[in-house]
């Protein structure tokens, strides 16, 4: 079984926006001082990698500024930052705990900003939602660096929607807008966020606000599409597709977004065109759509190949995809690869798509003849989801079948 496409696209889309947010601010985030002799030149140049994408060398020429002057704060921000912008979550925190002072001076709390703004990224890109919110909430608590609170605010508003918490997140994006409610940024967030709470009024009025200020957001235009649908309001959700079909444009990204276009029309074998092409051009993105297209064409291994090939590319872990790489591996008959693709995405504790996740691992298990583990997690599924009334009936299947092993068991003795 399978969530609705609609859906996976967008908690996706949300996890790639906050993804490229967090390195355009790490670099802005990097302080501004010169330094002095062979340290400060080793902060230069560390700073010049790190705008360059060459992480690796920033961390070294950071570390080196350290060891030449361990008493500016500044060095273990930078560093932390670039451990960060290399997946090394465990250690940036290391470094970020070394910089933080107790002392209630301006240019500490400054720093101190920093640094917990620092952690936060750290524990939201390793998946620890709670911790990082934690930290993001203690920086925001410090009146300093107040053009930083912008930034910290959409990270605690993505890793409210992690956990689930969608009405939480939706006053976090509230609060954005009250500074500034033309953020389509935070629309396009506050939207999707009223429409997992079924507030499609709400919800569609962002959207609507959000194609106003921007008539070619087609993010805003793809979710108000999906709203429709979900509403069961199919004539007017082919009515946006038609608006999206009228934006004019030639750039790379207008070429991207009419191949999404075609995709959603149900134009596969066009938009499978168009998809290849983008990808060329630097489009990762595209790969998950092809990915899907396969996958509605029942072209499983093919759908596989082109996931993973996402989740290598894009080097980026969403449970999302794990689900869809796992469902395409149930109907190839791998169920074991299946379960460990699932589990991976179960660990992300993804609210989003955990429901979908955890009801195809019970697949997975009751294909592989595992009936009273399948059973286990049934139980355990429907303590959090007791009103799904499919998984109800399965359990009563399920319990069958573990009785009738049980019996077989017994006759072989």
């Amino acid at each position: 079984m399978i969530g609705k496409d609609e859906e996976f696209i967008k908690v996706r889309r949300m996890r790639m926006r906050k993804g490229w947010l967090s390195v355009g601010f790490i670099v802005i985030a990097i302080t501004t001082f010169t330094g002095c002799g062979t340290a400060g030149s080793f902060q230069n140049a560390g700073k010049k990698c790190f705008a360059e994408g060459k992480y690796e060398e920033a961390a070294a020429n950071f570390s080196s500024a350290i060891n030449k002057n361990p008493n500016r704060t500044d060095y273990y921000i930078d560093y932390g930052l670039s451990l960060v912008a290399m997946g090394n979550y465990e250690e940036a925190i290391v470094q970020f705990d070394q910089a933080y002072l107790e002392k209630d001076i301006s240019i500490i709390r400054e720093n101190n900003k920093r640094i917990l703004r620092g952690k936060g990224i750290a524990y939201y890109m390793s998946k620890k939602y709670p911790e990082a919110i934690e930290h993001f909430d203690q920086a925001l608590q410090i009146s300093e660096l107040r053009e930083l609170d912008r930034d910290i605010l959409y990270y605690k508003g993505s890793a409210l929607m992690a956990i689930g918490s969608y009405d939480l997140a939706t006053a976090v994006y509230t609060q954005i807008l009250s500074d500034n409610k033309e953020d389509g940024e935070a629309l396009l967030d506050r939207a999707n966020c009223y429409r997992i709470l079924g507030d499609h009024e709400s919800s569609l009025a962002d959207y609507d606000y959000a194609i106003t200020l921007d008539p070619k957001n087609y993010d805003a235009y793809f979710g108000m599409y999906s709203l429709l649908l979900e509403s069961g309001m199919e004539k007017e959700a082919a009515e946006i597709l038609t608006k999206i079909e009228g934006i004019e444009g030639d750039s790379s990204d207008d070429q991207f977004q009419r191949a999404k276009l075609h995709y959603y029309q149900g134009d596969y074998e066009t938009a499978l065109v168009e998809l290849e092409e983008s990808y060329t051009k630097g489009y990762t993105e595209a790969l998950f759509f092809i990915g899907e297209i396969y996958r509605q064409k029942k072209d499983y291994q093919r759908a596989i190949y082109y996931y993973e090939t996402y989740l290598t590319d894009g080097m980026i872990q969403t449970p999302n995809v794990y689900n869809q790489i796992g469902y395409c591996l149930i109907k190839t008959g791998d169920y074991l690869k299946a379960i460990d693709y699932l589990e991976k995405g179960i660990a992300m504790n993804h609210a989003g798509i955990r429901k979908a996740l955890l009801k195809n691992e019970i697949i997975a298990y009751e294909s592989l003849g595992e009936f009273e583990l399948a059973l286990e997690k049934l139980q355990k599924y429907l303590e959090n989801y007791p009103n799904d009334l499919e998984a109800k009936r399965e359990e009563t299947f399920l319990k069958t079948r573990t009785i009738v092993t049980e019996i077989k068991d017994l006759e072989e003795e």
